[in-house]
């Protein structure tokens, strides 16, 4: 591997580490017209977008590093790979939170209708936000200077102009008169989506299930001319629907986020409708764990700031004195407290959070049981073997050769 590849290669996993859409393109490319994740051809359909997007790629010249924006708030990297008819990207995305009363805001400047607005809130959902442009601008900065040398490139910033032509999507949006039958049946579709987000909120996978069955039952509407899209499409609403039942169960953001962004990468490789149906089964299945997992809200904030704590970093310092500094309460108070709300005290429920997080490190992968201690936060291997067996009845050793997945179980007094 030659040092481009070393460093692209460096850059491609630090931006994807960090939940930004990251791509290498040979132009012509087949998906061009997903470049925006959809947007403009799934949202706005707009046609002939595919070759105007190649021609742009096409277009790029060697040795300049290119800043796009469009009149959507979103923002793109590019730049040709030296040597190379690659083209290395990243986006798109947005530098605020396009929510509220700001979604509202420029919806009116583009003059989109309240109803299609619906599908610009669930794109800008899934649209990685960077909250200032100057992280992502310095790494690809730096990552120009690397492969072009430091004053051999130049910056262009620029705009997608062939895309942005006013009122291109005015009669996108066209509606057919609703009849009796068709408000009935929406009516039904957001009825069952409440029944939905009820039964997450509650962790109830079963009936969460049932309802998804009756959900596809009652016809949901085709908007697209690709079925597979169309599927793909309703899977992202169906994951934005149910992360947003999760919070109101009172799951910290830090997991919800986490779970939200596997399954959006998921989505993105499903390839058939049979996969399309059977991701939005797991998903619901999944949702619903995480709520019986981190649901906080039968807790104080005090407790829940805590409990968020413990599962965020197992293997930082998670004592009575720490968390009770942090928090600025008394130590005495806020450790009765704990003890009081989720019924053991709070060294105990630390060490069996930490002993359940190593069990699963221990049958899934093959990392030294003195590895695994440390990353539960404890560095004394003997005390992880003694703290082990007491919670477990047996040690590291012979729980990982067990090789039994259903002794992997939730230690007594932690949510499983």
């Amino acid at each position: 591997m030659n040092d481009t590849e070393i460093i692209l290669d460096f850059v491609e996993d630090l931006l994807a580490d960090n939940h930004l859409p990251v791509r290498r393109l040979i132009p012509p490319c087949p998906n061009a017209a997903r470049f925006d994740q959809g947007l403009r051809q799934d949202i706005l359909h707009i046609s002939g977008l595919e070759d105007a997007v190649n021609q742009f790629l096409q277009d790029l010249d060697p040795q300049k590093l290119y800043f796009v924006k469009d009149n959507y708030l979103c923002s793109y990297v590019f730049l040709r790979i030296p040597d190379s008819d690659e083209i290395f990207s990243c986006g798109p995305v947005v530098y605020e939170q396009m929510q509220g009363d700001r979604l509202q805001q420029l919806l009116a400047e583009l003059n989109i209708p309240e109803k299609p607005g619906d599908l610009f809130r669930d794109y800008y959902l899934n649209v990685a936000c960077v909250l200032t442009p100057l992280t992502l601008n310095s790494i690809f900065t730096l990552l120009a200077q690397r492969l072009f040398g430091s004053e051999e490139y130049e910056i262009v910033e620029t705009t997608f102009q062939e895309l942005s032509k006013p009122n291109f999507y005015q009669n996108c949006f066209c509606m057919e008169e609703p009849t009796p039958l068709s408000i009935q049946m929406v009516e039904n579709r957001y009825q069952i989506e409440g029944e939905l987000i009820a039964a997450v909120q509650k962790g109830n996978v079963k009936k969460a299930l049932d309802l998804l069955t009756r959900q596809v039952s009652h016809m949901m509407p085709k908007r697209l001319n690709c079925q597979l899209r169309d599927q793909m499409d309703y899977c992202i609403a169906l994951n934005t629907l149910l992360r947003k039942a999760a919070e109101m169960a009172g799951v910290h953001p830090i997991h919800i986020d986490s779970l939200s962004n596997q399954n959006i990468e998921t989505i993105e490789t499903l390839s058939n409708i049979e996969q399309c149906a059977a991701f939005q089964r797991e998903c619901i299945q999944s949702y619903c764990h995480l709520v019986r997992r981190y649901t906080l809200s039968n807790y104080s904030s005090l407790t829940q700031k805590v409990l968020t704590g413990i599962s965020t970093d197992l293997s930082a310092d998670l004592s009575l004195k720490k968390f009770s500094d942090q928090l600025s309460v008394n130590a005495s108070y806020l450790s009765t407290l704990f003890k009081k709300e989720v019924g053991v005290p709070l060294t105990e429920y630390v060490n069996r959070s930490r002993i359940q997080h190593a069990q699963g490190l221990l049958l899934r992968t093959d990392l030294p049981i003195k590895t695994i201690a440390q990353q539960c936060g404890i560095a004394d291997i003997y005390y992880f073997s003694r703290l082990f067996k007491r919670i477990t009845g047996t040690t590291p050793k012979a729980f990982r050769e067990s090789k039994n997945i259903n002794k992997y179980q939730a230690a007594p007094g932690i949510k499983p």
